[in-house]
């Protein structure tokens, strides 16, 4: 990767072939096949990780790779510190091997993101764009944890190193129980107004 000839990153390079296997180091590891696999072995601090933006694809693929194979390289539990020094192990890699491996993980990112908008996105209702509810965007990484914390008891960094499938259910559950008390107010709303009329 640090060839000048691998500058431009071609675009053959993604027409590439996905392996199964990569070496990272003296390390062979596994190439998650789809985005059940994927997110089987994923902790929350790893997903707040992967929504840094980066400036260019050397950013981008020692992140992803950074982000997804440090607790299985090092053996050792999620730290998104300790995740950023194996990047020097992953600029050896053969931009042939690599390349492919990472944008093959944006995609299954970008799945997870997609799943994630299909199961938990919520318009906001005409009262809320009204009070301004999107200027609490910037912190919705910091509301999230929070939640979590709170939703489970446990502090933040207990928090990052929960699975991500068991932090998307808290989720899941909190929409749902707004949903409901939502449909329930409108439900009671609906029949105080049919009450008024029937007296009036």
């Amino acid at each position: 990767m640090t060839d000048f000839d691998y500058s431009g990153l071609a675009e053959g390079l993604k027409e590439m072939p996905v392996p199964e296997y990569f070496m990272l180091g003296l390390k062979r590891l596994y190439v998650p096949q789809n985005l059940d696999e994927f997110l089987s072995t994923l902790v929350y601090g790893q997903r707040i990780f992967f929504n840094t933006e980066e400036e260019n694809d050397f950013g981008v693929i020692i992140r992803v790779i950074d982000g997804y194979y440090y607790p299985q390289y090092s053996g050792k539990k999620w730290d998104a510190d300790a995740a950023l020094l194996i990047g020097k192990k992953v600029i050896h890699c053969a931009a042939k091997t690599i390349y492919p491996v990472a944008m093959h993980l944006v995609n299954l990112i970008s799945e997870m993101a997609d799943r994630e908008k299909m199961l938990l996105h919520r318009e906001p209702s005409k009262a809320e764009l009204a009070a301004g509810i999107e200027k609490l965007n910037i912190f919705s990484e910091l509301t999230a944890l929070d939640f979590l914390r709170d939703a489970m008891k446990i502090t933040v960094e207990e928090v990052l190193q929960t699975p991500y499938k068991e932090c998307l259910v808290r989720f899941m559950l909190a929409k749902e129980v707004e949903d409901y008390k939502e449909r329930y107010l409108e439900m009671l709303d609906v029949e105080v107004k049919q009450k008024m009329k029937k007296h009036n």
